[in-house]
């Protein structure tokens, strides 16, 4: 099942695969597997120009005999890249600790000022919600990991993630502003509701993010996908 298929000349920052392949596409099996109920995902690095140039091409995608949940089945969605400044998640030793400290001390200072709606660097300033390329990982649910690659052991690079919501009720400030109604606070000021704030209709784990990472020294290498 298809969930994302992304074009360099399209995105940014989007990291070259083998042989300058400059089209990647993320694939996801319908079905859960092992007594864990685990997903496996597949990454296929292609060449654009190669792949234009095909006689044919799926018309329909293949239907998919059996969902469990929902939230499995993803909505066709076109994307409208946008560049952005992002920082590194603020916890362990992805920041040096006392950078880490001195954000801590300026989030208790925002909501002595402002109160519990008050922004906070985890969740307004380094990291959008969603799906992106590149940057920085966000880790939420698990805590900060090491993900080297299997092949060499070389620390490995965020390829995308891929993030059921757009917007949550603690990351409101990254909602463009035409997509708000400033009459209204919190998320029902989001127009359209859940239709915005999760337009591809998926879930990945409880409402986790999939990051996607691949080897910077060989791009040939196993990408490793990590939820968090």
């Amino acid at each position: 099942m298809g969930l994302a298929q992304l074009f360099r000349r399209d995105v940014p920052g989007l990291a070259a695969g083998p042989d300058d392949a400059d089209l990647v596409q993320l694939f996801r099996c319908p079905f859960t597997h092992g007594p864990h109920l685990e997903r496996r995902y597949r990454l296929r690095w292609r060449r654009a120009a190669e792949t234009e140039r095909a006689e044919r091409f799926l018309a329909v995608p293949p239907e998919v005999p059996l969902l469990r949940w929902e939230g499995e089945l993803p909505e066709p969605c076109v994307l409208h890249p946008e560049e952005v400044d992002t920082y590194p998640w603020a916890e362990g030793d992805t920041l040096p600790a006392p950078l880490i400290a001195r954000i801590d001390a300026w989030d208790d200072a925002q909501v002595a000022e402002h109160g519990p709606g008050a922004p906070s660097y985890q969740a307004d300033l380094s990291i959008p919600p969603g799906w992106r390329v590149g940057g920085f990982p966000s880790w939420a649910s698990t805590g900060p990991m090491a993900i080297d690659c299997e092949s060499c052991a070389t620390p490995m690079r965020l390829l995308l993630t891929a993030g059921g919501d757009e917007a949550d009720a603690a990351s409101l400030s990254w909602v463009p502003w035409e997509d708000r109604d400033p009459s209204l606070q919190g998320m029902p000021s989001v127009r359209g509701g859940q239709s915005s704030a999760r337009p591809t209709r998926l879930r990945f784990g409880r409402d986790r993010d999939l990051h996607v990472f691949t080897c910077p020294a060989d791009p040939r290498h196993s990408p490793r996908c990590v939820l968090s």
